[in-house]
């Protein structure tokens, strides 16, 4: 029923609130910068960027004037002389010294001067007298073996050879005089030249000998001829081979069809397998088995048996394990499978044997050996 009076209240009170406190929450305004500029016109600010001019001269100030070439005439360098060396009184004295006196050098005339620039030309020096070093005509160089009308004894062990001469400059005056080394032992020499035909022969050989070759390995002496009458008893032997080697390949062909059929006791008429044939089916399955080289199984050689169709497929249930060897257990197990998968795989369409010698190949037995696929 007061709903009114409260709602007025309330407003009253915020508005009287807000009047005392609501300037409190408002921020100061941030400062504004200002910059003071000053219009001008193109021109003169064209004037205020133009460069500024070249001082000019003073014309109160005078050039300075080059100086004039000097025309004096240079004095002359003084000729180097070597250094004076104090002489004794008495040698001042005596009017005719030993050494010879080096006349000085005549004094070197002024250039003239014509120009300050080109350069003054200087007349040459005179010719004055000096001492040259005689030099010694060097000798020619001793060969190895000289020849002397007198021997010379040979030299010590510890004795030097003479060093070949060589020209040198004379000492001048006031250098000292340098000692002298002790003259070195002379190379030995002969009257003659001695010549290799007329040197003493020595104990060792001069070349050594070839040594002598192999001798040829001797032919071995044909046999003698047999007697006429051994010859003729051997001559029935021969045909005894083809005998025998007929014998073996029937046995052989018995074993291989045996074999093909099972072990019957019975020989078909069918003419056995050839060995293109069996080769044939031993290539066919063994393009579909796979063998496992890292386990056991890889050991383990198996025997398989089993019936066959004429349209060359296997029949149903008739693979068998015969034998194993190498191995036993889960190896066995594990190489018999791996050769059934290779037969029924490979046999799925049926194998090519000929049709004619089924009675040959109604029962087969195939030997997987592993060790042939490494």
């Amino acid at each position: 029923m007061h709903v009114g009076h409260y709602i007025s209240g309330a407003g009253h009170i915020l508005l009287l609130g807000w009047a005392f406190i609501g300037g409190a929450f408002e921020s100061e305004p941030l400062p504004m910068e200002v910059a003071e500029v000053t219009l001008m016109t193109g021109e003169e600010y064209a004037a205020l960027v133009a460069p500024d001019p070249s001082p000019e001269a003073a014309p109160g100030v005078a050039q300075p004037e080059a100086p004039a070439p000097e025309t004096a005439t240079p004095e002359a360098p003084a000729a180097e002389t070597p250094p004076e060396r104090p002489a004794p009184p008495e040698a001042a004295r005596d009017p005719a010294p030993d050494a010879t006196p080096v006349p000085p050098a005549p004094p070197t005339p002024a250039p003239e001067v014509a120009e300050p620039d080109p350069a003054p030309e200087l007349s040459p020096p005179s010719e004055a007298a000096t001492l040259l070093p005689e030099e010694t005509p060097r000798p020619a160089p001793r060969p190895a073996d000289r020849v002397a009308p007198t021997p010379a004894p040979p030299a010590p062990p510890q004795a030097e050879s003479a060093p070949d001469a060589t020209p040198q400059a004379a000492p001048a005056p006031d250098a000292p005089p340098a000692p002298q080394e002790p003259p070195a032992a002379p190379e030995e020499a002969a009257p003659e030249i001695v010549t290799e035909a007329e040197e003493a022969p020595s104990g060792a050989p001069r070349a050594s000998l070839r040594p002598p070759a192999r001798p040829a390995p001797r032919p071995e002496p044909a046999p003698e001829p047999e007697p006429e009458t051994e010859t003729a008893e051997a001559a029935p032997e021969p045909p005894a081979e083809p005998a025998e080697s007929d014998a073996t390949r029937a046995a052989v062909d018995e074993l291989l069809a045996e074999a093909t059929r099972g072990g019957g006791g019975e020989t078909p008429d069918a003419p056995p397998l050839s060995r293109g044939e069996r080769e044939a089916l031993r290539v066919a399955v063994e393009r579909c088995w796979v063998v496992d080289v890292g386990s056991r199984a890889a050991d383990v050689t198996v025997t398989v048996g089993m019936e066959m169709n004429p349209d060359g497929t296997v029949v149903d249930g008739s693979l068998r394990l015969i034998s194993a060897e190498g191995g036993s257990g889960r190896a066995v197990e594990t190489a018999y499978q791996a050769a059934r998968r290779a037969v029924l795989r490979c046999g799925r369409d049926g194998f090519d044997l000929p049709e004619e010698k089924y009675a040959r190949w109604e029962t087969i037995e195939m030997v997987f050996d592993p060790s042939r696929m490494r």
